[in-house]
């Protein structure tokens, strides 16, 4: 078992259709976000999660949990509802760590892509602890960057 697999083109053009998604929505309606955030946040795991391993046919810790917390959030979101910025600045700041991760090992024309991805996912996970309501403003709009972004790099890769 792996503890981290190497994300594909497949993997990074579905992320930044996610990303888009779900920065759209907070930059549209914080309420209408925040009832289907959790939800698209479930399936952008899980994706996440799992095209990796089955892209590079193994098992490895960090997709398992992606998985596993993935359907928590689409099976029950509202478990999490009292503690959203919590919930979305956590992923936020896991997923940018993990995109840059794969960033600093990349060797390919993307590297650069990843980096401000991963960098700019990260800041708006850190950003949600401020809890006020332009953050998720803020948060969207860096959602939809990255995921431009990422959809740049992943279509030059």
């Amino acid at each position: 078992m792996d503890l981290f697999v190497q994300q594909s083109k497949t993997t990074f053009i579905v992320a930044a259709i996610l990303m888009i998604i779900v920065g759209a929505l907070f930059i549209i309606d914080k309420n209408l976000a925040l009832q289907w955030g959790f939800i698209l946040a479930g399936i952008f795991l899980v994706i996440m999660g799992i095209l990796p391993m089955i892209e590079a046919k193994t098992v490895d810790i960090i997709g398992v949990l992606m998985v596993v917390l993935g359907i928590i959030l689409i099976v029950a979101p509202y478990i999490f509802a009292a503690i959203t910025v919590v919930i979305i600045g956590i992923i936020a700041i896991l997923v940018g760590v993990l995109i840059l991760f794969g960033g600093f090992q990349d060797d390919s024309d993307a590297k650069l892509f990843r980096l401000i991805v991963g960098g700019l996912i990260l800041v708006a996970g850190i950003l949600t602890f401020w809890g006020n309501d332009i953050i998720f403003l803020i948060f969207g709009i860096l959602l939809v960057v990255a995921g431009v972004v990422n959809l740049v790099g992943a279509t030059k890769a």
